[in-house]
């Protein structure tokens, strides 16, 4: 089991809309690709595994909050198997299914398909009850928005 450091940020939706995903809908939206014409995954998207905890937070002009901890799950350990697809090869990123979930995301201002994969992904996640790390801007390097902890 890793820990993971996540910055999710306002450049595709707000800290409300984050939150309610991860705690709401289990769900941590996250592209495998920047951009459609590379072959290269995102760095560290591929090294989270099923049992590591992602400490999520949210940075926008007033500096950066944690918004929780969350365990990386199957599908078939998450409350909501069915708001999932196949995997994303090489990864523990789930393509979302059809249903509520989809249906959020795409009625939710600033979530797109992974560019690559032209479908939703991101990790299934249950909340852990531990408090996260205060947020600060050097556990970040570059321009890196996952990283171990």
């Amino acid at each position: 089991m890793r820990e993971w450091l996540y910055r999710a940020s306002g450049a595709k939706a707000g800290s409300e809309a984050t939150r309610e995903l991860a705690e709401g809908y289990g769900f941590i939206c996250r592209s495998a690709f920047a951009e459609a014409a590379k072959e290269q995954m995102i760095a560290n998207v591929g090294r989270v595994d099923f049992g590591d905890v992602i400490h999520l937070y949210f940075v926008d002009d007033g500096g950066g909050r944690s918004l929780g901890a969350f365990r990386l799950v199957g599908p078939n350990r998450h409350p909501h198997a069915e708001y999932f697809a196949g995997a994303v090869p090489k990864t523990r990123l789930r393509r979302v299914a059809e249903g509520p979930l989809q249906a959020q995301l795409r009625a939710q201002e600033g979530y797109e398909p992974d560019p690559r994969l032209h479908e939703f992904c991101g990790w299934p996640v249950v909340a852990e009850d531990r408090l996260s790390p205060s947020y600060v801007r050097d556990m970040f390097p570059g321009r890196n928005s996952l990283v171990p902890l």
